[in-house]
């Protein structure tokens, strides 16, 4: 399954906030990336929604945030033999940089900056703000021009002061390595995503930054949320599945690839992170045999 890099609207040309209604017996799409960000409402249809390194089932009224260049496919998939429902869905794309390079770096805006951020990730919309966001968005089906910017930026207020935001893929799918409190930890971050496939020592990183195994460590979770080892892993398992999506490798050239040291142990950390085994995971991501995903990370996390 091929990633592929969307052309840009024909509308994108002329307006700032493109809006396309999406009705047929599909979505029109494939695995693909666009410079965009998107807001999508799914109004009625569609049976499964792909995010970075998350499978889910989609339902009525699901909504979501996505961030520039963020992987993502919708499906309207039946068993053989079914007729699919309608899709229906509204489309908002609008560039980040909408209002000026500079607009995110102000300080009025930092709660927006971290919503673009977070972002990267994807961001599931749910409860009260869900349902707001909905108003806004057939009022932006409705509308034009600068009325139509008026109600991306009410879409843009609401979130970045929500509680009601899921984080959809997982942290190492869409890593932002210069997004941690400090430069050194920053810096380790970036080399451990170029070293995936090697084998990583705590000792050498501490010694990269000029700091004690255990100083090390403490200033890594206070940066990452996480320990090394646990940090490690899920970059390691986001990149397995990217091979695993878009690749022809077997089970086992990833497992290697993605640095860890047997097919066994690799598949035991691929379950308990994504919930099915490797195999599962690239018959979901390719359309083959589909049946009730897990819900993966649809649990609430504040963003």
């Amino acid at each position: 399954m091929k990633l592929v890099v969307e052309k840009p609207s024909p509308l994108a040309a002329t307006q700032l906030v493109v809006c396309e209604m999406v009705r047929g017996r599909d979505f029109g799409c494939v695995w693909h990336h666009h410079p965009e960000c998107e807001l999508t409402l799914v109004l009625r249809g569609g049976t499964e929604r792909f995010v970075g390194d998350n499978l889910t089932r989609l339902n009525p009224g699901d909504l979501v945030f996505l961030g520039s260049n963020l992987p993502h496919d919708y499906r309207n998939q039946t068993s053989s033999g079914a007729r699919a429902t309608p899709v229906e869905a509204i489309v908002v794309q609008f560039m980040p940089n909408l209002l000026g390079e500079e607009w995110l770096k102000r300080a009025s805006m930092e709660s927006v900056g971290r919503l673009f951020q977070n972002s990267q990730r994807g961001l599931q919309i749910l409860g009260p703000t869900r349902d707001a966001v909905e108003v806004l968005m057939k009022a932006i089906a409705k509308s034009k021009g600068v009325r139509r910017m008026i109600h991306l930026l009410e879409i843009i207020e609401l979130l970045a002061g929500s509680r009601h935001l899921a984080q959809i893929s997982s942290s190492g799918f869409h890593a932002d390595h210069n997004s941690t409190s400090s430069d050194r930890i920053g810096k380790v971050c970036e080399y451990i995503s170029q070293h995936l496939s090697e084998s990583l020592y705590v000792p050498e990183l501490a010694r990269s930054c000029g700091l004690s195994e255990s100083g090390f460590s403490r200033l890594f979770k206070q940066c990452t949320g996480r320990t090394i080892p646990q940090y490690v892993n899920e970059m390691r398992i986001a990149r397995s599945c990217r091979l695993l999506a878009e690749t022809d490798q077997t089970v086992s050239e990833i497992s290697y690839a993605c640095g860890y040291v047997s097919p066994a142990h690799f598949q035991r950390q691929f379950q308990s992170l994504q919930k099915r085994s490797p195999l599962a995971y690239r018959r979901a991501a390719r359309g083959v045999s589909v049946t009730s995903p897990p819900q993966g990370n649809e649990t609430p996390h504040k963003a």
